[in-house]
């Protein structure tokens, strides 16, 4: 294998010629142009030739070395001629010679009370659509459930399974965990008074008011929200939802209003199954770690849970349904038209629901506290 060389010669009539011979690769010493571009930028040659001797095998340092040289040539208006040189390596320096376009300006500094009124504005339109999509979807909820809607019931399955029988695995797992931390936190703390019998109510009580149903809404916000965005988002770039309506099949009583009747519908029985999963954890970490017997746990947390505990649970849990439901919907009906804004969409439609459901358990919760149920 030959050394790479580059050979530069000055002629008298101020035509500089650079003769490159060699095998020139990567991971192999090349010469470096520093030395040459410093020289044509001091005293700028009439004429630039490259040419080829005895040239071998070469790779992308070669015509990174020659592009890079002729590129500072032709900055000070002297003239190229790569005609000596292998056809395929001219037309590489070609493309690199390409029209060389403008990098776009910077975006202009925005002072903070600027950005504060452009994230204000911009919510503002968020909030006002939302109200309108709110009230769009409870038109068509309502025209579904009178029988006056178009609605595929086949569909309608499929999205109850989804909603529903899909998540189980998920809803268990998450729930049971929390269930078990939720015990051994208040385990470390109830020992201290010699009161570890009460693991059970703190496990019990909170479990089915609180957080089963926050639990699961969490949970659906990111897993079925998250898929209602998605196909809906994909739906809309591919002008499926364009093509509904030109057939005179409304999207929101074709799309939005079975998604939404399915969550409000299987809400309650998954947080029925989190509550039972999340005693459950707790129940593992008071037998298994506390010494507490199978029958004194069950008989305290019996005696801890009222129905109306249970039904502050059930309550929250259509509501949480609905709020999913409602984000995950707008969010990718309200798609732009590329393949990023499907996962835009996505994104907004997890966050929003997550947010969504911890106000509104927060709401409820207050509500709850104040009509003492």
């Amino acid at each position: 294998m030959n050394a790479a060389q580059a050979s530069v010669h000055l002629d008298g009539d101020g035509t500089l010629v650079i003769r490159v011979s060699g095998d020139w690769a990567l991971e192999s010493p090349v010469p470096a142009p520093a030395s040459t571009i410093q020289e044509v930028k001091r005293a700028p040659p009439t004429r630039l030739i490259l040419q080829a001797a005895d040239l071998g095998h070469w790779d992308s340092s070669l015509v990174s070395y020659l592009a890079s040289i002729a590129e500072v040539a032709r900055d000070e208006a002297v003239t190229v001629d790569t005609t000596g040189l292998p056809r395929g390596l001219q037309h590489l320096l070609a493309l690199a010679a390409g029209p060389r376009r403008p990098l776009p300006p910077p975006p202009p500094h925005q002072p903070l009370p600027t950005r504060i009124g452009v994230a204000g504005i911009d919510f503002g339109e968020h909030a006002a659509g939302m109200l309108d999509f709110v009230g769009r979807a409870s038109l068509a909820v309502k025209d579904v459930l009178l029988g006056r809607g178009h609605f595929e019931r086949r569909d309608f399955g499929l999205l109850l399974e989804q909603s529903g029988g899909s998540a189980l695995p998920l809803v268990a797992v998450i729930n049971f965990l929390v269930g078990a931390v939720l015990a051994f936190l208040g385990a470390v703390q109830l020992q201290q008074f010699n009161a570890t019998i009460y693991v059970a109510n703190l496990v019990g009580v909170g479990t089915v008011r609180e957080t089963g149903a926050l639990m699961t809404g969490i949970v659906m916000a990111g897993r079925t929200g998250a898929s209602f965005a998605a196909v809906l988002g994909t739906m809309t770039v591919n002008s499926e939802v364009d093509a509904l309506e030109t057939m005179n099949f409304p999207p929101m009583e074709f799309l939005v209003a079975p998604r939404i009747l399915a969550m409000v519908l299987m809400m309650p029985l998954l947080v029925l199954y989190a509550d039972l999963f999340g005693i459950l954890g707790g129940y593992v970490v008071a037998v298994g770690l506390l010494d507490l017997t199978p029958s004194l746990y069950l008989t305290q947390t019996r005696e801890a849970m009222t129905f109306s505990d249970v039904l502050v649970g059930l309550l929250k849990a259509p509501a949480f349904g609905a709020v999913v439901a409602l984000a995950g919907t707008y969010f990718g009906m309200k798609t732009g038209r590329t393949a990023s804004a499907v996962g835009v969409s996505t994104t907004r439609a997890v966050v929003s629901g997550i947010l969504l459901v911890i106000v509104v358990d927060a709401i409820l919760t207050v509500f709850f506290y104040a009509v003492k149920l």
